[in-house]
């Protein structure tokens, strides 16, 4: 019999570095080309706070600086500074450096590459998750990720989720692996979005200090390593910038009208605005500390064994924080993918399909018939699959067994 070298591929033999500068060329031609060809990626809307951010950075101007902000676009664009929409930066500077380059290329240009970066994002996030499947299933789960409604919509509009849903993948696969850097890398791309990542971080340096061994010290260590690194980092943008970014963060509640939190798709905020006395971020918190501590109890209460099953508890912890977050958008259930493809993973019973089928179905369904006043939608998505991920009784891990321990859900 031949052996497993043997009968590797020649793109398998090549050594790491090798593979990852053909994957680099192979992007930075897709780049170039979506930069030169006419496509109809829409520039002017959540893209151009990013790109907007990004230019000013390029002139001297703090992501936090708004007023600088506008009136440099007007000044570019010889208008008045009353004239210019802009939005405030609610991001990490490290967010804004990373993405600096942008603001060489017409925005134009800059839309698309970001669309394309965007959706490699996507593609790279799928494949983790579904590290393991037969090939078939797998491009079947890429391709449907694609055209996941949070997903698409969330890609023509250039919105900034997808590092931290590569975030979470990543988290998943390195836990599995048991790959201390790559745990880090992931902990660093959650923070992107610190709202809806940060929780993720925090549950898994938990887990990682219960586990006592070498990998999680050594895990642990290296996700300090990259805090810091990305700390540092952010004084190139501003210098003062822990206090400028908690100031914009405020300005940010204050000018968009946050308080209300109209747009919000919350179940936090849909709950709130059921009530008589109406709706408002202040009470969808309250609201989100309750839900909280329910499903909290309702974990500990089944029992689970974290030290066994590290997947289920980022998925679980995924869930929780579409649950019981107060401020999330619709574009934030992006990270329903992550449950949604690793419970298929486990070949669920014909119920679990059609539930599953039905957290991807229902959003086309209901925003289509009501608009936004569908957004409730996405709760009741993270509902059904907390639902069954507590009734799963099998791995949530259906990789090689050889690769790494699996997680299970007993």
């Amino acid at each position: 019999m031949k052996s497993a070298e043997a009968v590797a591929s020649p793109l398998q033999r090549l050594p790491w570095w090798l593979k990852a500068a053909l994957i680099g060329g192979i992007l930075l031609v897709l780049f170039i080309g979506l930069a030169a060809l006419p496509l109809p990626i829409p520039p002017y809307l959540d893209f151009q706070v990013l790109y907007q951010t990004d230019m000013a950075l390029l002139h001297g101007i703090s992501p936090y600086d708004h007023a600088g902000q506008v009136n440099l676009i007007a000044q570019l664009a010889g208008v008045a500074p009353e004239r210019v929409y802009s939005l405030p930066f609610p991001y990490p500077p490290w967010y804004a450096l990373g993405t600096l380059w942008l603001a060489w290329l017409p925005i134009e240009a800059a839309a698309r590459i970001w669309f394309g970066i965007s959706l490699v994002l996507v593609l790279a996030s799928v494949w983790l998750l579904t590290d393991g499947w037969a090939a078939p299933r797998r491009l079947l789960a890429v391709g449907l990720a694609v055209f996941f409604l949070p997903v698409l919509g969330s890609l023509l509009v250039g919105q900034y989720v997808f590092p931290v849903l590569l975030g979470a993948a990543l988290m998943v696969y390195a836990l599995r692996r048991q790959n201390a850097a790559l745990v880090a890398v992931a902990a660093g791309l959650l923070t992107f979005k610190p709202h809806i990542g940060g929780p993720v971080i925090i549950v898994v340096l938990v887990y990682l200090w219960l586990r006592g061994d070498a990998f999680g010290r050594r895990a642990t260590a290296y996700i300090v390593l990259v805090g810091l690194a990305l700390f540092i980092v952010g004084f190139i943008a501003d210098r003062t910038w822990p206090m400028s970014y908690l100031r914009s963060l405020l300005a940010y509640r204050q000018d968009m009208g946050v308080a209300t939190c109209g747009l919000c798709a919350s179940l936090p905020a849909i709950l709130a605005g059921l009530l008589p006395a109406g709706g408002g971020l202040g009470i969808a918190v309250w609201i989100g500390a309750l839900i909280l501590l329910a499903l909290l109890g309702l974990w500990v209460l089944r029992g689970r064994d974290l030290l066994r099953a590290p997947v289920a508890l980022v998925v679980g912890c995924i869930l929780v924080v579409l649950l019981a977050s107060p401020y999330l958008l619709n574009y934030d259930f992006v990270l329903l993918l992550v449950p949604l493809i690793l419970l298929a993973g486990g070949q669920p019973p014909r119920v679990g399909w059609i539930l599953l089928a039905s957290v991807y179905v229902l959003p086309f369904v209901i925003l289509g018939a009501l608009g936004r006043q569908g957004n409730f939608i996405f709760p009741i998505c993270a509902a059904i699959l907390m639902f069954l991920l507590f009734q799963r009784g099998r791995p949530l891990d259906v990789s090689s067994p050889a690769a790494y321990n699996h997680s299970t859900i007993e």
